[in-house]
């Protein structure tokens, strides 16, 4: 029997494609975490850490290949869920042509609360001269209101990883969260941020990812 839960992933997906278009989400990226922004808000913003793949999957769900291109939250709780609200964090693919296939380190300057996926848009091309944009929004990423494609939380003065963000190509191409198996992948994860981020204080970073049921499965560092 197939899942149901991949199922539900391809009809949320396709259910609110949108072909030919050339931004499917416009909202302008977020700005990287700076030095001087960092030690402005340390205190009573937190810091979010994630890694993105922009770079193709070839052979993704009967494509020929497929890209993740845009990736948006918002703050909750959301006083308007009207696709054109603009989101608390948005992330944009450097570029549609010449992306290398590896995961980006990104850090952010948040303020505290929960934050929900409000928005994703995938490229799938079936050749070069056939490309479709699968954008899912604000419609189908809440129900009554509610988000349902996930959430993470963020806490003052706290820094927190909330994992990996690439495609599935099981079925349909889907956004989906991953995650370092283990102790040592994780630290050598914070390793490259420290690296990225000098003047970051990374030496606590929480393990907390973003909670889905939808893009990606539990998971739990064993202590």
């Amino acid at each position: 029997m197939i899942n149901k839960r991949y199922i539900l992933i391809a009809l949320l997906v396709l259910l609110s494609a949108c072909v030919g278009v050339t931004q499917p989400i416009k909202f302008e990226g977020s700005k990287l975490v700076t030095e001087d922004v960092y030690l402005k808000t340390k205190e009573t913003n937190g810091i979010v850490l994630l890694d993105v793949n922009w770079g193709r999957w070839w052979g993704c769900g009967g494509y020929e290949n497929a890209q993740l291109i845009s990736l948006a939250f918002d703050r909750l709780p959301m006083s308007s869920l009207n696709n054109e609200a603009e989101p608390a964090l948005v992330l944009h693919s450097p570029s549609r042509l010449a992306v290398r296939p590896v995961f980006i380190n990104y850090a952010y300057s948040l303020e505290p609360g929960e934050y929900a996926i409000s928005a994703f848009s995938i490229k799938a091309a079936k050749s070069t001269s056939s490309v479709d944009f699968f954008t899912a929004q604000r419609d189908t990423l809440y129900s009554d209101g509610k988000p349902v494609g996930g959430t993470f939380t963020v806490l003052p003065s706290k820094a927190v990883f909330i994992g990996n963000f690439y495609l599935d190509c099981t079925y349909s191409p889907t956004l989906w969260r991953y995650h370092p198996k283990g102790k040592d992948a994780f630290g050598t994860q914070i390793k490259e941020y420290a690296a990225r981020f000098p003047y970051l204080d990374l030496s606590n970073v929480q393990f907390r990812l973003f909670k889905t049921k939808e893009f990606g499965h539990d998971y739990q560092l064993v202590p």
